[in-house]
């Protein structure tokens, strides 16, 4: 019996495309000749190794971040004017946002647990009220640690007194699901709300 939802944000709760951050970047820059955009987002967004690594799990901060990358990249531009490229990169999904609000009406609790930053999560609780229906917000920069490491998902059962088959993980990333199933926590690999209501009437929800 499923007694707790846990979602992830990115493309399942707010699709996003961030290709562009890098590219605008790239316009801002005093060394063009230096590098090319997809080195550029190579840098920040690299599965191991990208600087938002360190950022989505607290040991940079925001500023810090920015810094950063403004000295590697000579960036002709001010933090104001980076957290407005950094920032406006999602848009809603009116389907799962149904889904959400249905099971809130059901009465079940909804985590959200996320691979994240502090720019992004300020944004977002600012421009999408969809967040603050949910119940608790697991975040990888507060918790410090990302997905798939363990420490993430421990933080389920520090918030909610559940065993772990009955909570079910919904994330858009399969080795992020296989890392939760390892965890003995079941879940699933999402592509669009069909499947949410699927799961739900399979477990006469």
């Amino acid at each position: 019996m499923i007694k707790l939802f846990v979602f992830d944000l990115g493309n399942v709760i707010l699709p996003f495309e961030h290709r562009q951050i890098a590219a605008q970047l790239y316009e801002h820059s005093r060394e063009k000749n230096m590098f090319a955009p997809d080195g550029v987002f190579k840098f920040m967004f690299d599965t191991g190794n990208g600087l938002v690594n360190d950022y989505e799990e607290g040991l940079l901060s925001s500023l810090e971040f920015f810094i950063k990358l403004k000295s590697k990249y000579r960036l002709d531009m001010d933090y104001e004017e980076f957290c407005g490229i950094w920032n406006p990169i999602f848009w809603e999904n009116p389907d799962v946002n149904e889904v959400i609000l249905y099971l809130k009406e059901k009465g079940y609790p909804i985590f959200l647990l996320s691979n994240t930053n502090e720019l992004h999560f300020s944004y977002i609780l600012e421009h999408y009220p969809i967040i603050h229906t949910l119940d608790e917000w697991i975040l990888s920069f507060e918790v410090g640690a990302k997905k798939p490491k363990k420490r993430i998902y421990d933080v389920i059962f520090e918030k909610m007194d559940v065993d772990k088959d009955e909570v079910f993980y919904i994330d858009d990333i399969e080795r992020y699901v296989e890392a939760a199933k390892g965890f003995g926590i079941n879940g699933m690999v999402f592509r669009e709300a069909r499947q949410l209501w699927e799961i739900l009437r399979d477990n006469g929800i």
